[in-house]
Formats: C-alpha cells, structure tokens, sequence
C-alpha cells in the first residue's frame, strides 16, 4: 500500500512540461490525449446518466436529462467558462514566459474569479430554470422532470467551477494529465451513483442530478491536491487567495470574448431547440440520442482546440511565433485525420449505439440514424472552427473569435431558421442550419488567420 500510495503521489506531482520545444506535432498530441481521454470519461457518465434513465424511467425523462436542459445548463456555464479560459490564456503566457511571480498571482486572482462566477451561476441557474424551459417551449410531459434535474445540478455548480479553474491552470503549465486521472475517477464514482440512485432507490431524474453533484464536490477536492503540494510558482495557498485587480481586468478581458464566443453557439442551439421542440415527443428524443453520439466528436475537436489554446500562449509568452502557426496547420491535419475515423465509426455503429441507449423505442432510434446520416459528412467544415479558434486565442485575440461566431455561426443559423424553417414539418430542412453556418464561419477564419494582424511578425525561431 506505501509502495501504491508513493507512486501515486509521483505520478500527480509530476512536473509540466513546455509545449515551446521539441516536435510541434508530438508536443500537440502528447498534451491532448489526455484532455480528449479525460472528455471521453466524462462524456461516458454524461452516456450512462441517459442510459440508465432511458432503460428505467421512460423518453420523457430520458428527453429531460438532455435536449433544452442540457442547452441552458451549456448557456450559462459555457459563459463563465469562457470567462476562465480568460484565467488559462495568462496563466499559459505567463508561464511560457518564465514569469513566476505574476504566475503565482495569476493562479490565485483565477480562483477569486471562479468562486464569485460560480455563485453567480447558482443563482441565476436557481432562479432562472422553469422560465427558461418555458421560453424554448418545453413540451409538458417533459417539463416538471427538466426544472427538478436543473433545480438539483445548480446546486454542484461552484464546486465543478473550481474543479474547471483549476484542470485550466494544470493544462496552462503543461499537465493535461491530472484532470485526466480525476476524470476517470469521477466517470466510475458518477456511474455507481447513478445506478444506486436511479435503477435502485427509482430516484429518477433527481438520482442522476444528485449524482453528478457529489461527481462534482468530490472532483474539486481532488484537482487541489496537486495544487496545494507543489512547491511550484502555480501552487495554491489559501492565504493568498486575493484578487490583483489589473490580473483580474486583464482575464475579464480576454474572457468576456471567450464567453460570449462559447454562449452565441449555446443560443443558436437553444434557438434551434425551440424549432426541436415543435416535433413530435419521439423526435425530440432521437435529437437528445444523436447528442450522445455527437458530443463524442465536440469532445474530440474541442481537446485539440483547447490544447492548440495552450500550446499557442505558451509559444506566444516565449515568443516562438513561427511555432504556433506551425502548430495551426499540423492541428488542422491531425483533426481532420481524427474526423475520418469518427466519421466512419458513427455511420457504422450509430444504430446499435441508439439501440442500446434507448431500447424498443424504433422512432426514436430511426429518427437518430437520420440524423446521423445527414450531419455526420459536414464535420470537416467545422474543424476550421475550432482549430483556428484555439490558436487565435491563445495569442489573446479572443474578441476575434467572438465576431466571427456572432456572424458566421449565430446569424447565419438565425436567418435560416427564420427564413426557411417556420412551420415546416421536415427535420432535416431544419438540421441544415448546421452544416451551412459551419461553412461560413470556416471560411471568415481562414480569412482572419491569413489577412488579419494577429501575431507579431519576429520570430525566435521554431523546432521542427
């Protein structure tokens, strides 16, 4: 047990590593893997939260856990979430930079932010929920199940925001590895809670809230551990637990862009939810089953973003400018090889996993294969997105990002909503508000990444 307890302990003070050095395409890959592992886990307990519901409780309850829910939980935390990677930008640049002292007041300034955005989550989560299942237009046999899920899951929200500040200030200094293993151990602690509270005590919808809740308190105490322990300039002391006012304006700056950036995509989606919502209940659940599936290629996007994000300010704090583009191209290509194994992997397997997820329910499942069939091809206009989107602001250019999406994402999406999806009874007319705003979108990054003043021009030079 001493020798476990030891090696333990090892593995997670392990010290960070550089992203300015060595092979820009293993750097990039070496550091994801455990972001994109950590997302799998957590997406494995979002999966078995729907599974257990969607076997032991019925579709109105398994439409409940996802769908609108789901939607207005990702519109105010995606916010201040944005606003943490704020926090995460200047930590990373701070750190590639060698700056220790204003890194040690950066981690702790990025604290005091999480703990007021976390209360002030909870109280507008608290306050907000049946008002915001009213306005997407929530049908009423799912209506009281999704304001009780929402009512318990704000209650975990300040400690999944200092759980969330402090994976970010890991993965700002290079260890992305951490937050993987507390992943994994929440993914199995979540999956029990689930099945105890749920197909054991028929907790219901309530079980599944609550489980993630605990999921949540006992992530935060674990992501601290490292923290607190090291001797190192990003080391946490409770003591010093105050906020710089020039750090705190400098990622209230960065972060604003970022939350607004992640909250355009959750209104689109909310938006687009309320169209959902004009279908048919089994509809409504083969939509809340493809975001099962789908979240598996978010996750997978999303860690090589957040990875280029970091890989990016550390490069920039050193001044490795070649580097980070560099680092944009070979992301782009890793990405793309990613999206034609998923690609794949979901046409052929989407089926069984909606089978398996939702047994007997042959519309809902049917529904869900369409869905699949129609979105699954247009993932590569979407990679851009994201891509372009991490490297521009890990150079601290987040408002880009924000104008961008406000155009080519929100917009786009709205006119053709608007315009050509009123009172249509076709699913599929409705779902091309996706593929054709990701198009648009890809193409002003393009742009921005080729025309626009975003990095300066010297250069320290790059490792190959």
């Amino acid at each position: 047990m001493t020798f476990l307890k030891k090696n333990i302990i090892v593995v997670w003070m392990k010290k960070s590593i550089s992203l300015t050095e060595g092979s820009v395409w293993k750097s990039i890959l070496i550091f994801t893997l455990p972001i994109l592992l950590g997302m799998f886990f957590q997406q494995l307990y979002n999966t078995f939260d729907a599974i257990i519901v969607g076997h032991y409780t019925g579709k109105e309850a398994f439409a409940a856990v996802g769908g609108g829910t789901g939607f207005f939980i990702n519109l105010l935390i995606g916010f201040c979430g944005g606003l943490s990677s704020g926090a995460t930008i200047t930590i990373s640049q701070f750190f590639g930079a060698k700056r220790e002292s204003d890194l040690s007041l950066a981690v702790h300034t990025s604290f005091f932010l999480a703990i007021v955005m976390g209360i002030v989550v909870t109280v507008l989560g608290l306050s907000l929920s049946g008002v915001a299942m009213h306005v997407i237009e929530t049908p009423d046999d799912i209506y009281p199940n999704a304001v009780a899920y929402l009512n318990i899951f704000f209650i975990g929200v300040i400690p999944m925001f200092l759980y969330n500040m402090g994976a970010g200030i890991l993965r700002a200094i290079g260890d992305s590895r951490t937050p993987f293993y507390i992943l994994v151990i929440a993914c199995f602690l979540n999956i029990g809670l689930d099945y105890l509270f749920v197909a054991k005590l028929g907790m219901g919808v309530s079980g599944v809230a609550w489980a993630t809740v605990i999921c949540q308190c006992v992530s935060m105490i674990l992501i601290f551990i490292p923290l607190v322990k090291t001797n190192e300039a990003y080391g946490f002391r409770l003591s010093q637990l105050k906020p710089s006012p020039f750090l705190m304006l400098k990622m209230i700056k960065l972060g604003v862009p970022s939350g607004l950036y992640s909250t355009m995509y959750t209104v689109s989606n909310l938006i687009m939810m309320t169209f959902v919502n004009k279908f048919p209940t089994s509809t409504i659940a083969g939509w809340t089953a493809w975001g099962k599936l789908d979240s598996l290629f978010w996750m997978s996007v999303s860690s090589i973003g957040m990875a280029l994000s970091t890989f990016a300010g550390q490069n920039f704090g050193a001044k490795q400018y070649a580097r980070i583009k560099k680092g944009a191209w070979q992301g782009l290509l890793i990405m793309d090889a990613i999206t034609v194994v998923i690609v794949i992997i979901f046409r052929t397997v989407g089926k069984y996993f909606y089978g398996w997820l939702i047994p007997g329910e042959t519309e809902v499942i049917a529904t869900a294969i369409e869905i699949t069939m129609f979105l699954t091809p247009a993932f590569f206009l979407y990679v851009p997105n994201e891509i372009l989107a991490g490297i521009i602001g890990g150079v601290g250019k987040t408002y880009i990002s924000m104008l961008i999406t406000l155009f080519g994402i929100c917009g786009t999406r709205m006119i053709w909503l608007f315009v050509f999806c009123q009172g249509t009874t076709d699913f599929i007319r409705v779902l091309y508000c996706y593929p054709i705003s990701w198009l648009i979108s890809a193409a002003l990054f393009f742009c921005y990444y080729k025309f626009g003043k975003w990095i300066p021009k010297s250069d320290n030079g790059i490792s190959s």
